[in-house]
């Protein structure tokens, strides 16, 4: 059984869906408003980032939907885009925080729930990455001076700050841990990091406004929202180049690959619809009608389902991938604005 964890950031809640009868089960107040979770690779927790001066971690035992633990963090606030802020290592040891406000990352040990490190990096940090090997994390600053921070995890240190376009808002590591691929907005490019001499190899224009992205399983595409374009761009990771650019609908915010590497959801934030994009062909092969100002989106890991937060309407739409269309409106607390999905 596994269950969606959505984060409602007016509610001040978390809304726990059971993806078995795809019915809300609990709303688990946090005292504060939830901007970003994320699930442990056992399932066993769920983590809150909340807002706040300072913010806190909640912890969430998933086998009863109880907060067990608080841990304080710094200055961190909602970006109103669906930014990476918290990521946990693979092996759940440590989880990474970054505090867009108070410019430092926050590194907590998950075995007591205590603060091991705070790391200084540029302003406004948007976005982090961790390599596969659970040795390095990257920062993306959106702010400050157009940079990435490259952390090396074992020591908890910086070890080198690398200069890529204005306005960095998304970054990704592909599964074999080669390169770092990152969106920045406002150039309008996207910076391709080699992780083992960390350095800018290649810049790869695409469409108006990159926001987020994600990598296929496989490793070898790069499927990004254009925000401003309202198109996806698909680049191949041997060549580093554009090969094919979707139209979807308006303000896509946000995107994810089934695990199969079969199809892409995108969600149109201003068209109240989710596109899918088949990546054999890279065409759009249906557009699904979902609630007011689709957000983000997860699907699960079996690619049965996709939840999309809706977050104007305070509904989770569920798409069943087979049919591709909405089996399913949850109700869930006031402006859900993240959600995360257990193994």
């Amino acid at each position: 059984m596994s269950f969606v964890y959505v984060g409602n950031l007016v509610g001040e809640t978390v809304s726990v869906i059971d993806t078995k009868v795809n019915q809300l089960i609990a709303n688990i107040g946090v005292q504060g408003a939830p901007i970003a979770l994320i699930v442990s690779p056992n399932g066993e927790y769920c983590y809150v980032l909340i807002q706040g001066v300072p913010g806190n971690v909640t912890v969430i035992d998933t086998k009863d939907h109880r907060v067990i633990a608080t841990v304080q963090v710094g200055i961190v606030i909602f970006t109103s885009f669906p930014f990476t802020q918290m990521m946990i290592t693979h092996d759940g040891q440590w989880i990474y925080v970054l505090n867009n406000l108070s410019s430092n990352v926050t590194v907590i040990d998950t075995k007591d729930y205590r603060v091991i490190a705070n790391l200084q990096t540029n302003f406004f940090s948007s976005s982090i990455a961790i390599t596969p090997d659970d040795q390095f994390a990257y920062v993306a600053n959106i702010i400050s001076d157009h940079s990435v921070n490259v952390l090396a995890m074992k020591a908890n240190q910086i070890i080198s700050t690398i200069g890529i376009g204005e306005g960095a808002v998304a970054i990704k590591i592909t599964p074999d841990g080669r390169y770092a691929y990152i969106c920045n907005r406002s150039s309008n490019h996207i910076s391709v990091v080699d992780i083992k001499a960390n350095q800018v190899i290649a810049t790869v224009v695409v469409g108006d406004g990159p926001l987020s992205l994600e990598i296929t399983a496989d490793g070898q595409y790069v499927y990004l929202t254009n925000i401003e374009g309202a198109t996806v761009s698909v680049i191949e990771t041997n060549t580093h180049q554009v090969i094919s650019t979707v139209e979807v609908g308006l303000n896509p915010f946000n995107l994810a690959i089934t695990a199969d590497d079969c199809y892409v959801y995108v969600v149109n934030g201003d068209g109240n619809t989710v596109s899918v994009i088949e990546t054999r062909t890279n065409r759009v092969i249906s557009t699904i009608g979902v609630g007011l100002t689709p957000f983000t989106l997860a699907i699960t890991a079996d690619d049965r389902y996709v939840y999309v937060v809706n977050i104007n309407q305070s509904t989770v739409s569920v798409i069943e991938t087979k049919t591709n269309q909405v089996i399913s409106t949850v109700s869930v607390d006031m402006f859900p604005g993240a959600l995360a999905i257990t193994p």
